[in-house]
């Protein structure tokens, strides 16, 4: 066949192909199977990639961070009643105790009365006390500093792990979280505002993220050996994956608070009884820090509660995550009650530090909730390691042998992703050019990103109707030439086959002929 004649259809296929590449990889997520994804990430202003990467250099620090003295021991209530219903810690296997931490083993400094008291520092490492309270307006979290059953637990030798509960008990916590204190949203995301959708996507992060660490540390019953369980996994994640794009979301939203408060946490005094390991927490928080502005902002929380509604609305949304901190206390399992409250503490510290109205350089933060906060931000991390290895695993049991084999794209795919990335280098570059202009001609803030990003999909929009009009005018030049050119190519053929040797001497049989062989044949 001839290039004249294939190469109108092949361009037409190549354009559709390639925009439909290029609209991967902006503004939109390419699912590369088995919970894998690329892209942006929905409501937030980070690609998974991104996350992945941070994630590589943080997560490592975070591990030794999470060991040091001062933010391995936790003070915390575990048993403290139910607010809501009647009931009790019921759960008496082994595996959902906590015991308490040696009186020997905690600095001195830390017991003394200070420690009921909040710490307020300034961007220049100053600190002066406060009156204590469970909560103001400012919080998220009700806290348990003035319980009476406080006491200190070793996080590191208490995983977070399958402990047995669940059932009627477990359901029921997170029922009364989900249908009573989440806006009732779960079921028209798409219709309802950004700051319902985001709080309801966070809850629902938190809640992948400890399902991933259960799933992750599971008991096989009937063989007792502790591993991955991929069926788990799959189960209550891998069929679900806006719950995996939940927890990269929860992932932004902490890095972009450890940003906005890195001079707060550099400046932190970080006691831990002992002058090597204080240095040793600083240095730790630094390169955490450091890394976090490496990168472009993760989050916007500017475009959050900033209309005269949505500000009354935080009030609300405040109302409700404090009802959540006090839900974790009907939890029946002391262990998952355990990473419930820290967890739960940690993203509403988060929020604190991203929604709190005042000067950030003069924020609030108690020892427990800075401890909950690098703490609830390192279960992150590690739930995406293992949410990478459990792809990993899904991979292995699906007969393929690994993450570099996994659904290869062909060249041409590789071809047209590669050229995709191109346009949208360039595309970016002339998004750039055009928001900057009208930004000096007062058109729009240069702090309005969502211009920014319709200028691009305006972009695409356009070059895609140009390609396409430009492929149908070739379509139709061809279609519609004129009846001199197409007597002209009849001639040309009919004088070919008359020229040809090879016809010489044959004869051309009648149709009816034909006809008779093929019925002989059949």
């Amino acid at each position: 066949m001839k290039f004249n004649q294939i190469s109108i259809p092949f361009l037409s296929l190549i354009s559709t192909a390639l925009f439909v590449k290029a609209d991967e990889f902006v503004g939109e997520k390419k699912d590369k199977g088995y919970c894998c994804f690329e892209g942006n990430i929905s409501d937030c202003q980070c690609k998974y990639e991104s996350v992945e990467e941070m994630n590589k250099e943080i997560s490592p620090i975070l591990k030794n961070l999470v060991e040091t003295t001062f933010f391995r021991y936790y003070k915390v209530d575990l048993w403290k009643d139910c607010p809501f219903w009647t009931g009790g810690l019921v759960c008496t296997s082994e595996r959902c105790s906590v015991p308490s931490v040696d009186d020997e083993k905690i600095p001195e400094e830390w017991k003394t009365e200070s420690l009921s008291k909040v710490e307020r520092s300034s961007i220049f490492g100053e600190f002066s006390m406060f009156s204590n309270c469970d909560y103001t307006s400012n919080e998220f979290c009700i806290f348990d500093e003035d319980s009476g059953g406080l006491r200190y637990v070793d996080l590191p030798t208490n995983p977070e792990r399958y402990t047995g509960y669940q059932g009627e008990s477990s359901a029921r916590v997170w029922n009364s979280i989900y249908n009573e204190n989440c806006f009732d949203v779960q079921n028209h995301l798409d219709d309802t505002c950004q700051e319902k959708r985001v709080y309801y996507k966070l809850i629902s992060g938190l809640h992948a993220s400890i399902s991933t660490n259960v799933c992750y540390y599971w008991l096989d019953t009937k063989t007792g050996v502790w591993g991955p369980s991929i069926d788990c996994f799959i189960w209550k994640l891998g069929k679900f994956p806006e719950r995996i794009e939940n927890i990269y979301l929860n992932y932004a939203i902490y890095i972009r608070a450890i940003n906005k408060i890195s001079k707060y946490l550099n400046n932190y005094s970080y006691c831990n009884g002992n002058d090597e390991e204080d240095l040793k927490v600083s240095k730790l928080v630094k390169e955490v820090t450091n890394i976090s502005k490496d990168y472009p902002f993760t989050f916007d929380e500017t475009k959050f509660f900033n209309s005269p509604e949505t500000k009354e609305l935080l009030k609300d949304t405040k109302f409700k995550f404090r009802n959540i901190t006090r839900i974790m206390d009907c939890v029946d399992c002391e262990k998952c009650r355990l990473w419930g409250k820290l967890q739960i503490t940690g993203l509403g510290t988060a929020l604190k530090i991203l929604f709190n109205h005042d000067d950030v350089e003069y924020i609030t933060l108690k020892r427990s909730e800075i401890v909950a906060f690098i703490n609830g931000f390192a279960k992150l991390s590690t739930s995406i390691n293992m949410i990478n290895e459990f792809r990993e695993l899904w991979r292995e049991r699906d007969g393929e042998k690994g993450s570099s084999e996994t659904r290869k794209d062909s060249p041409m795919d590789e071809y047209l992703i590669n050229l995709a990335k191109k346009l949208s280098e360039k595309m970016n570059v002339v998004k750039d050019v055009i928001f900057d202009f009208c930004v000096k001609l007062n058109f729009v803030n240069e702090n309005d990103k969502e211009f920014k990003d319709k200028i691009g999909i305006f972009l695409i929009s356009f070059g895609s109707i140009i390609i396409g009009l430009f492929m149908q005018l070739l379509v139709l030049r061809k279609a519609f030439s004129t009846p001199s050119e197409i007597q002209n190519k009849v001639d040309t053929i009919d004088k070919k086959e008359k020229t040809d040797p090879q016809n010489k001497g044959k004869s051309v049989q009648s149709p009816k002929t034909d006809t008779k062989k093929s019925k002989k044949i059949n």
